[in-house]
């Protein structure tokens, strides 16, 4: 029984990972202009619908007095993202830190679905950290551009006029 058990166990991490593996952070707004939240936005690069109900976002900061910060964003039961399409997560108004950190993404089991370099935005305006294009996922740091913010809408570079 314990070894039926554990292979159903294994079999459910495996679909998880199927579907995990198609969503991944595609935008991040550190430092908002105005008043507004930082926020992340994920895209479901797959062909099919992603259950990412009861995950969670993370945002760590390197502090050089304290340690690290980490501000957590759960994503809620029954949230799923279509193939193509985007969800975007609002950090909490009340968190301090600075205007730096790498985003974490993380299934319910806290298993690591995605994570970006460490980004920094001094700006404070309508530019986020974005994947150009949309999805783009090598592990590398050129997966990644700092353009105009477009949360819950493609990626792109627009020329300067």
């Amino acid at each position: 029984m314990k070894l039926i058990l554990e292979s159903f166990l294994a079999s459910l991490a495996v679909l998880a990972a199927l579907v995990s593996g198609s969503v991944v952070v595609n935008e991040v707004e550190l430092n908002p202009s105005g008043d507004g939240n930082e926020w992340v936005e994920l895209y479901n690069s797959g062909e099919e619908p992603a259950d990412i109900g009861q995950w969670s976002v993370s945002i760590e900061e390197a502090l050089s007095s304290s340690g690290t910060w980490t501000g957590v964003i759960p994503i809620p039961k029954e949230t799923s993202i279509s193939p193509g399409s985007y969800y975007v997560v609002e950090g909490d108004r009340r968190w301090i830190h600075g205007n730096n950190g790498t985003v974490i993404l993380r299934t319910d089991s806290w298993a690591e679905v995605d994570r970006t370099p460490a980004l920094s935005d001094e700006e404070g305006n309508d530019f986020s950290w974005s994947r150009y294009p949309n999805g783009i996922d090598t592990d590398t740091r050129s997966d990644w551009a700092f353009i105009k913010a477009t949360p819950g809408a493609e990626n792109v570079l627009r020329a300067a006029f």
